[in-house]
């Protein structure tokens, strides 16, 4: 099973899991808000401002993902996206979406929520 990590303050991520709960097979995903459960992350060395950072997912290997690669894993749960997360695997498509990806965090960081709370976990 997978394990997500997501920004439940977040109106753009929380459409996208909607999008993936609904579409997912449920035995294969768990879905935990960085907001309600920071003791799992923090055993996983983990803050809610890092997850802030890019999509962060484990695998059923308790492997950590994060950012494109972490995309390519939950799409494959996705009968819809299967065909994407096979064509993410090929060197010249995750270049794209890794690009892709860094231009749409340059923007999703600058969001107020999560200025915010970059800013409180970094006088910790």
């Amino acid at each position: 099973m997978l394990t997500v990590f997501y920004d439940s303050r977040c109106g753009l991520c929380n459409r996208e899991i909607a999008f993936y709960r609904h579409y997912s097979r449920p035995d294969l995903v768990l879905w935990l808000d960085i907001w309600q459960h920071e003791t799992q992350l923090a055993a996983l060395g983990l803050t809610p401002a890092q997850c802030l950072q890019q999509l962060h997912l484990l695998d059923e290997h308790h492997q950590l993902h994060t950012g494109v690669d972490a995309f390519i894993l939950m799409w494959q749960t996705v009968p819809r996206l299967s065909i994407l997360a096979k064509l993410a695997t090929l060197a010249p498509v995750r270049g794209l979406l890794r690009m892709g990806y860094a231009l749409f965090l340059i923007w999703y960081k600058r969001q107020p929520h999560v200025q915010q709370c970059i800013l409180a976990d970094k006088k910790e």
